[in-house]
Order: structure tokens, then sequence, then C-alpha cells
């Protein structure tokens, strides 16, 4: 189900069994393999998770990696042919898992697609989307977007989007240009999703190095807000099947999925 130009849903991509399944292989690796909180601040949410990066899901996941080729001809489906996982392997496909009180803070992501496949329903711990909501600059892009990020623009100008975890749900968006977080996770259950990033062939990013270093690690970072360490391939432009790449849609509208 297309939503937006920039944002695609389908529930029941994979079946209860399937996310069981998956979920029984990342619980045995997390208790042979504690993995740390990262905790970053941010002015209005904060991101407090764990991950588990591509390097090993290659090397000890093999149930992700399946619906991970399963996901990619979904992406290519709904956003072209042209879109590849990340060359860098420990990006293209990680696990997030977001402990209860846990949040992922507002921001756009360095490559152009973004598949989300939720294993599991939390209470809380809805994906806030703002489809097609950044204005692409050459110049002071991190000022501008800070200021579309602000309460007051994300109501005004924006369409947001809530998308709850649901089992077996696949969610698929334009991460670069849709704005994004993911509220606090609330009860007792971690939220847990398969994320997998694409763009296209040969797409390089300067800030890879730190970013990585920011979302992987648990170490001080120089610097404050990595994605602003600017890459080449934020002017990507991919054609989008059934749907125009320019402009922004009608704005005032509330959808939650």
């Amino acid at each position: 189900m297309r939503i937006f130009d920039d944002l695609f849903l389908q529930d029941e991509f994979i079946a209860a069994t399937a996310a069981e399944q998956a979920l029984a292989a990342i619980n045995c690796f997390r208790q042979s393999c504690p993995l740390p909180i990262i905790s970053r601040p941010s002015r209005q949410r904060p991101l407090r998770y764990s991950v588990i990066d591509g390097h090993q899901i290659l090397q000890n996941l093999p149930e992700i990696q399946k619906l991970h080729e399963q996901a990619t001809v979904i992406v290519r489906d709904v956003f072209g042919d042209g879109l590849e996982p990340l060359a860098d392997k420990q990006v293209a496909c990680n696990i997030n898992i977001t402990q209860p009180g846990g949040s992922y803070r507002y921001h756009y992501d360095r490559n152009a697609v973004t598949a989300i496949l939720y294993l599991n329903e939390t209470s809380g711990g809805e994906t806030e989307c703002y489809p097609n909501h950044r204005l692409n600059l050459t110049y002071l892009q991190r000022e501008v977007d800070r200021v579309f990020e602000t309460p007051i623009c994300r109501r005004v100008l924006g369409n947001q989007i809530l998308v709850r975890p649901r089992t077996g749900r696949l969610l698929v968006m334009r991460g670069d240009r849709c704005l994004h977080s993911v509220r606090e996770v609330q009860g007792s259950a971690d939220r847990i999703n398969v994320v997998m990033s694409y763009d296209v062939k040969g797409a390089r990013y300067a800030n890879s190095d730190p970013l990585n270093s920011y979302l992987y690690t648990d170490a001080a970072v120089q610097h404050q807000d990595p994605n602003y360490v600017w890459h080449n391939a934020s002017k990507t432009r991919i054609s989008v099947k059934g749907a125009a790449t320019e402009g922004r849609p009608t704005v005032g509208l509330t959808g939650l999925f």
C-alpha cells in the first residue's frame, strides 16, 4: 500500500512463524554476545537503543540474511531496479533493538531508501514519519533541517504518519527525504526490527566513519551530529514507479497505521 510517493507499507510481509524464528535466532545471539546500549542525547528525542550490525548478521544470523533478500525484491519493485543494498556491509542490514524507555531521534538517512521489517508488536515505539518533508539544499542543509524538525514546522508543514510495530509489517521509505524517528517504547517488551539500507550503485558518503561510530559504538564522538559531514549521495535522484519525484504533498494530513 503506497501511502505517499515516498512511503510504502505492507502488512504480513512475512508470516508470524517466520518472525518467531527470526526472534529466536536473535535472542540466542544476544545471550552469547551481549550488546551495549547506545545513548546519544538529542534536543527533542534521544537515541537510545542496541544494534546488531551487518557484519554480525553475516557471520551469525542466516535467518536475517534471508529476510533481507526477500525485502530487496519488494524495494526494487516499489522504488526501481537501480537500487542495491549498501556496499558497506556493516550498514546494509541491521537489527535495531529498542528497550522500554528507549527511542530514536528525528533524522534523515544517509542513503536514499530504507526498509524496516517489524518482528514484534510493542506498546509505543511507533515510527513517526513525515514523507517528503526535506527541503534539499546545497548549503545550510543542517540549519534548514533543524527548522523543519521543530514541532511547529512538523505540525504546519508536515504530513504525520505513525506506523505501529506489527509483526511481519514492512515499511519502505525514501529515508533521505522523509523525516522520521521512533517514539518511546512502553511496556516491558523490546522493540525489535530489521533495518535495511539501499542506494544506487557506487553511492559514497563522506560521513560514513563518524556516522558509523555514532550509531554502532558507545564511544564518545567528535561530531555532535555526524549526519552533516556532507555526502555526495544526498543529491541522488531516483525515479519512483508511477509517481512524481518532485514537489511536496498537500500538508496537514495525519495517519495512523
